[in-house]
């Protein structure tokens, strides 16, 4: 027991899980089994990526850890971890031995045996000091925990900052109630904001769920001699395990015994190619590719197999990265970065600007409590209310657009990451082509032939193939008796939800027959080359070529497969090492009885060929023969076509008599010849190119874009699809070396267009051992310089390379995959792309988008999203700091020039969250600019918020936005009695406050002020009361006319020491009821106008900024949401100037129709007119030279 437990804790734990696990383990549990599969593939790569680059240096370098722990020297990692953790995880992995040693040893280690197993006490004690065999399960992170991340996100906090500076100036002073609706607004707005956002990532995380029924409920194990059926839970290690076809792995298993046995690792890899399970130890150093190990919760798909439990619950591979607990931070987006540089800014600037005015005050002599709540409305001032609402909304509505598309975006900052995207990576198969292999040639009879599928054309059509020959027939039937793939019939499991629906079981069954009765009657409308299949592709494309000529089964049921003594088939399937596949078939002649068919790579079934068969004639195999072999191959491989090889031997009965045994274990034991084979022909398949990626890769290049192809196909098929797609347009260096007769190295560095073979990359990689970390890497670099790329024969861990080698050339990547082996280079990438529908749930859960429809072209749509996005969270951003200036503006004039307030801090609250709000979410809507696709991506120092944008916002639109409100101001001021320039330094003017019946007359000595009177030079009031200045803002002073006020001693004479003029506009307030003219009334109008002039404005501040570069005339007012906008804040507006409760809580009153900012129209015009200039001079000035921008552009090209 006490060997079970220091291998549990030593050597079933391997470092580089942990290691890898620590880059990708997502704490999120609704994600758990995903993180856990991507980790493992992340794992299997590091391994091969070591052994191809530093298979020694790795070994010195965990030896100078060693060192350095025991000296203490515990270095800290970028996730925490120390040297000795690291350390103690790579001794670990050194000491997995399970796999390598005898088998005797092993059992005889665990305590138990092939013939009985354990006991059912020792299982029992095991079981009660191990534990049950399951995984631990992760807490998912509590939806609170995320609400409070997002309600403290620094742009939140801004706004907090904001509320609780309101509250603070409304407890300072209560009298003005505006202070706390702005901040009760603020806050308000930040709860709302947050829970949708918070809402919104739940929901696409709930999308992704998959692998979480890893364990069997029964497994067979071997006990005191007996087989008994138990709960999986309770297998422990030591345990002999019997799998039989279809069982999941019940734990981590060593081989002992295997009848063909092979399982699909998928639910680990991704790869649906099943794996032999054998007792040989074929990768000692590399434990997760042995052939002797099977591992928890993957399935055994043929034959059945024995073995012992080696590892149970958290200590299997996939239990190991389960209980990891470090996890890594987020990465964080590209927009994430900018939005918080941005919220630094206003920060600073709002800072800097409140304190700058509170000091200011004192100078001008303002007191201590005024100055604080004046630079607590020009902080206020500085936050942008409507951007946080626009942000989400911008990212919703971009996503909404993108489904539309069959793009499912899972992070919505990332569609402007995509934006960005300067490289992307994609696979070839089912992303650039089809994924649909269809018959394209046949070579047969020594002749070439265009392979027309029967189906598909008219009964009339001249097909090059005659059906009847004897070369076609022969080649016929060898390729659908060597094909397992079949037509699926069976009726898809999504036309029997509505059985869920029935409870009577009678009826369920009716209802179930009629619903498989009425789908195999749709089949017979249905195309062969469009019913289902089950199969790999390849050999779904000969059986839908062949159907229409012969049913599959009539030709498979004539030479059926030879079935031995043992029941075992007599054939071998194909695989990655052999390339071919055998089938023994039944086959009778005058002088056989079996026949051998042979199908796979050319090359491999040509050499086991000395004959062709040309018209039923079985030729030798000559040079001329081997020329034309040759030639075919190329040219359709060069046509971008996969090359099958087929070929058949007639077994003689002398030799192989009726009723003989064939053992087909594997190649190596096979009792047939494999040599002097007769040659039927090649078939050639090709998987088309998607109808518009050709157009969408020319787009992506026109975007400044570089596309690598990425493929483990061969070189020749991929250089021809990447042609074909227009991802290589010129010569590659191996046509420019073959044709100029160079070597190939001067090719590649003349060549433009170039394909790289996966040897030559980790020929590469070995070349960069025991250089310095700067140095590595330079040949990759060299070759990611080339404008046009294919890589080639690439592994998924080469793809991990590629797409590190491109982001260290500064290059934001995108990455397409399918696989689990392609989640690593998708969670790495600046935006992991996975395909819907033949994306595994673990690539789909690393990705930050999905392709629904596995399509390229979707991608170039998401770019073009994502660079809209960006364009229009600039315009966002200079409308609100536009708007921001106009709302600042008025404290900063009252502070300076010291005239009475244009603008009340709740009227900054309509203008920031009222009529604002809708125009600024507009612009989540608008369309990209006609260049939107055609510039450049983004580079890393061209920022969401530059110097540009902060000086067009903040001094030249904003200085004219706030102009247009000071010019309804004056005038309504003008018109109301109050002279332009005698209004300017009067804040402080201190007078003596009139009695209640005091009326202005002009000619009394006392202006009619009855409470003033002269002491020498000194004002004094008659019932002793205090010199103050009139109080504007409030309603103290409402019913008082002000020229009472505004009166000076002059040589012991009351003397006027302002200047006034007549009132042009007699109108009477809505809320005193007395006229406006010289009252505090009087500047409750001005804001309105102020307010007023603002609204108007912004219809042409927001109309200015669709563009930034082209014309308004070619971009239009197509934007309804926009034209809804201006509809609406006009009517709030009108609401706020004609609506007397508004009038009474907002103090807007009902000025008449040329007071309500009519004035600010000139200005707001002249902001069009000058911008279309600025626009105009970016267009046509002269450049310096033909790719540089001019002086416009680089300084107001915002």
């Amino acid at each position: 027991l006490g060997d079970v437990y220091k291998r549990q804790s030593t050597q079933s734990t391997w470092g580089v899980l942990f290691q890898e696990m620590a880059e990708h383990h997502d704490s999120s549990g609704d994600r758990l089994n995903s993180t856990l599969i991507r980790a493992f593939v992340s794992a299997q790569q590091s391994l091969q990526l070591k052994k191809d680059f530093k298979p020694r240096n790795s070994m010195a370098k965990i030896r100078r850890e060693q060192v350095e722990a025991r000296k203490g020297k515990h270095k800290k990692t970028k996730k925490g971890q120390t040297f000795a953790k690291n350390l103690s995880k790579s001794e670990q992995f050194r000491n997995m031995s399970d796999h390598r040693i005898p088998i005797e040893d092993l059992l005889k280690k665990l305590g138990t045996s092939e013939e009985n197993g354990l006991s059912q006490s020792r299982a029992t004690e095991l079981n009660k000091n191990l534990g049950d065999n399951s995984l631990t399960e992760k807490l998912a992170t509590p939806w609170y925990v995320k609400f409070f991340h997002e309600v403290t996100d620094m742009f939140s906090l801004l706004l907090w900052s904001g509320g609780i500076l309101c509250f603070i100036a409304y407890v300072l002073n209560t009298s003005d109630p505006s202070n706390l609706y702005l901040g009760i607004v603020l806050i308000a707005i930040v709860l709302i904001t947050t829970s949708v956002t918070t809402f919104q990532n739940a929901k696409s995380e709930a999308i992704m769920q998959a692998f979480k029924n890893m364990v069997p409920p029964k497994t067979r194990v071997l006990r005191d001699g007996e087989w008994k059926s138990i709960e999986a839970t309770k297998v422990v290690i030591g345990d002999i395990v019997n799998i039989k076809l279809g069982d999941k792995i019940p734990a981590d298993i060593r081989i002992i015994q295997s009848k063909e046995m092979k399982v699909d690792n998928s639910s680990l890899t991704g790869e649906t190619d099943l794996l032999l399970r054998t007792t040989e130890c074929t990768h000692p150093d590399n434990p997760l590719e042995t052939a002797n190990l099977a591992f928890f919760g993957t399935l055994c798909k043929e034959g059945e197999g024995k073995g012992v439990v080696i590892s149970i619950g958290d200590s299997t591979v996939i239990g190991q990265i389960a209980n990891l607990a470090s996890a890594a931070a987020a990465e964080i987006t590209p927009i994430k970065r900018e939005l918080d540089l941005f919220t630094k800014y206003i920060l600073f600037i709002a800072a800097f600007l409140g304190l700058l005015f509170f000091s200011l005050g004192f100078v001008v002599g303002y007191d201590a409590l005024t100055n604080f709540i004046s630079a607590i409305g020009i902080t206020v001032s500085n936050v942008p209310g409507g951007l946080l609402a626009a942000i989400p909304i911008s990212l919703a509505i971009t996503a909404k657009k993108l489904a539309k598309n069959k793009v499912l975006v899972r992070n919505m900052q990332s569609v402007e990451t995509l934006g960005s995207t300067s490289c992307i990576c994609s696979d070839k198969t089912g992303t650039l082509t089809q994924n649909i292999m269809t018959v394209q040639h046949l070579w047969y009879d020594n002749k070439l032939v265009k392979a027309d599928n029967k189906q598909l054309k008219k009964p009339d059509f001249n097909f090059e193939y005659k059906t009847d020959s004897i070369g076609f027939r022969y080649l016929h039937e060898c390729a659908v008796v060597c094909s397992e793939a079949f037509f699926n019939n069976s009726t898809p499991e999504a036309k029997y939800e509505v059985l869920k629906k029935i409870a009577n079981p009678e009826q369920r069954e009716k209802e179930k027959l009629r619903i498989d009765q009425e789908y195999q009657e749709s089949l017979k409308a249905i195309k062969w080359v469009d019913r289902a299949t089950v199969g790999d592709a390849s050999e779904t494309g000969l059986i839908k070529f062949f159907q229409p000529i012969e049913d599959i089964t009539t030709t498979r049921r004539r030479y059926p497969c030879r079935i031995n003594d043992d029941k075992s088939e007599s054939k071998i399937p194909f695989n990655s090492n052999n390339k071919f596949a055998i089938h023994i078939v039944e086959y009778p002649t005058q002088d056989s009885d079996y026949c051998l068919f042979v199908k796979g790579a050319p090359e491999r079934v040509w050499n086991m060929c000395d004959k062709l068969n040309i018209e039923g004639r079985m030729c030798p195999i000559d040079e001329n023969i081997k020329k034309d072999y040759a030639s075919v191959n190329l040219t359709l491989a060069k046509k971008g076509e996969r090359v099958l090889g087929f070929a058949k031997l007639h077994l003689p009965r002398q030799e192989f008599p009726k009723g003989f045994n064939f053992h087909c274990m594997n190649v190596d034991t096979i009792n047939v010849p494999l040599k002097g084979l007769n040659f039927l022909g090649l078939i050639s398949l090709m998987d088309p190119p998607r109808e518009n990626v050709p157009y969408s890769v020319l787009k992506c290049k026109a975007a400044g874009i570089k596309v690598i192809m990425v493929t483990g196909d061969q070189p020749i098929t991929a250089a021809a699809i990447a042609r074909q797609v227009n991802i290589i347009s010129e010569k590659t260096a191996e046509e420019i070396a073959e044709e100029e007769g160079i070597p190939m190295e001067l090719a590649m560095k003349k060549a433009n267009a170039i394909v790289i073979h996966g040897d030559q990359l980790a020929a590469a990689m070995r070349e960069d051992e025991g250089l310095p970390e700067s140095e590595r890497g330079r040949k990759l670099a060299s070759w990611l310089q080339k404008p046009q790329i294919v890589f080639a024969r690439t592994s998924p861990a080469q793809k991990l390379t590629i797409v590190a080698g491109c982001q260290r050339l500064g290059h934001i990547v995108a990455v397409t995959g399918d696989g689990v082996n392609d989640s690593p280079a998708i969670k790495k990438a600046g935006i992991g792309i996975a395909m819907g529908i033949t994306g595994s749930e673990v690539a789909k859960d690393a990705a930050d988008m999905v392709l629904l429809s596995d399509d390229f072209s979707a991608i170039i749509i998401g770019v073009e999203e994502g660079r809209k996005i960006f364009d229009n969270f600039k315009k966002v951003i200079v409308y609100c700091l536009i708007s921001n200036i106009a709302q600042l503006a008025p404290f900063t004039y009252m502070v300076i020039f010291q005239f009475p307030l244009p603008l009340s801090s709740i009227l900054v609250l309509c203008i920031g969250i009222g009529t604002d709000l809708l125009p600024s979410v507009s612009f989540s809507y608008e369309e990209g600019e006609l260049n939107v696709i055609t510039r450049n991506p983004r580079h890393k120092t061209d920022h969401l918020v530059t110097k540009k944008l902060i000086i067009y916002s903040y001094v030249t639109n904003g200085i004219m936005l706030s102009l247009c409100g000071m010019i309804p101001y004056f005038v309504v001021m003008h018109d109301f009695g109050w002279d332009f320039w005698g209004m300017f330094y009067t804040g402080q003017i201190k007078g003596i406050p009139p009695l209640e019946n005091d009326t202005f007359d002009e000619t009394l000595p006392n202006f009619g002020n009855s409470n003033a009177k002269c002491i020498g030079s000194e004002l004094k009031a008659i019932n002793n009361a205090e010199l103050r200045a009139p109080d504007w803002l409030y309603l103290q002073d409402q019913y008082v006319d002000l020229r009472l006020f505004y009166l000076t001693c002059s040589n012991g004479v009351l003397q006027r020491n302002i200047k006034t003029v007549s009132c042009s506009v007699p109108q009477l307030s809505s809320i005193s009821l007395r006229p406006a003219c010289y009252t505090t009334e009087s500047l409750k109008y001005a804001q309105s106008a102020y307010f007023y002039g603002v609204v108007w404005s912004q219809v042409s501040n927001a109309a200015l900024l669709k563009t930034r570069f082209v014309s308004i005339k070619y971009q239009g007012l197509s934007n309804f949401f926009m034209i809804f906008g201006f509809h609406f804040e006009i009517s709030l507006m009108l609401l706020v100037a004609y609506c007397y409760p508004f009038n009474l809580v907002l103090g807007t009153r009902d000025n008449v129709w040329y007071h309500l900012g009519i004035h600010a129209m000139p200005m707001s015009m002249l902001m069009l007119i000058s911008d279309e200039i600025r626009k105009y001079l970016i267009r046509n000035f002269p450049k310096p030279k033909p790719y540089k921008p001019n002086w416009f552009e680089r300084n107001s090209l915002w």
